[in-house]
């Protein structure tokens, strides 16, 4: 591990205090909110059954995760790559909403804050989307993009998971979420669970499977479940042959 990710490890392991540094390369997110979104958290807060006792410089990761979840909303960061994408393809896409026939100001809910419910709407707005199933999320992503392209005129900046791109596979993966460590794009099929007794009704912390194997005696610990994931050998060989050179 870097430094860095020895950092990030560490206070991560300690729990929901996490330094305002975190808040920034992770969630995409300035701290405090923007004046609406930070008073609306505030107040949430406020009426939050147990609050969490943290340092300023240090505030709690689990509140702020509780509170996009109440309120069904993403960073923007985050609500790029449920889409497979940069942010700046995100926010053209924000800006031309009107041309599908969708208000900007429904789902930009707070400037660095985006509805859930702009991923449904863009598969009911797009022609070549509705009534349409997808076998995977790089299907899906494949297809909007297209659709996006076609309809409105936006080039996407894809969003790769940075684990596929390593692993030189045909066809990288897009990624979905990010490496809580790493803070690598990161996609479902590549990713392992992570336990640092996070509550359960918050999204889970995850890594990459090859950084994983890469630090396997460190995080082995902390890795979700009974026992480790299956498949962990193909991640294995490749970390071998890295460290060969």
């Amino acid at each position: 591990m870097t430094p860095q990710e020895e950092e990030r490890l560490e206070f991560l392991k300690r729990g929901a205090c996490t330094p305002l540094s975190y808040f920034k390369d992770y969630y995409g997110l300035d701290w405090p909110l923007t004046s609406e979104a930070g008073e609306d958290f505030l107040s949430w807060q406020k009426r939050f059954r147990k609050p969490t006792t943290c340092p300023e410089a240090e505030p709690s990761r689990y509140e702020l995760e509780a509170f996009l979840q109440q309120q069904r909303v993403l960073p923007r960061k985050w609500m790029a790559a449920r889409l497979g994408m940069e942010v700046d393809s995100l926010d053209e896409i924000l800006k031309r909403l009107p041309e599908l026939g969708l208000r900007t100001q429904r789902y930009l809910v707070y400037p660095e804050l985006v509805s859930e419910s702009l991923e449904e709407d863009l598969i009911t707005h797009l022609p070549g989307l509705k009534f349409r199933t997808f076998g995977d999320h790089d299907a899906f992503c494949e297809r909007l993009h297209a659709e996006l392209k076609d309809t409105i005129g936006v080039e996407v900046k894809k969003l790769l998971c940075d684990t596929s791109v390593r692993l030189d596979e045909y066809t990288p993966s897009f990624a979905n979420n990010f490496d809580c460590i790493t803070l690598k794009p990161l996609s479902t099929k590549h990713q392992v669970w992570l336990d640092f007794r996070k509550p359960l009704t918050l999204p889970p912390d995850r890594c990459s499977k090859l950084f994983y194997v890469t630090n396997r005696e460190i995080l082995r610990p902390f890795c979700a479940g009974s026992r480790e994931p299956e498949g962990l050998e193909r991640y294995e060989g490749h970390h071998v042959a890295d460290v060969r050179g």
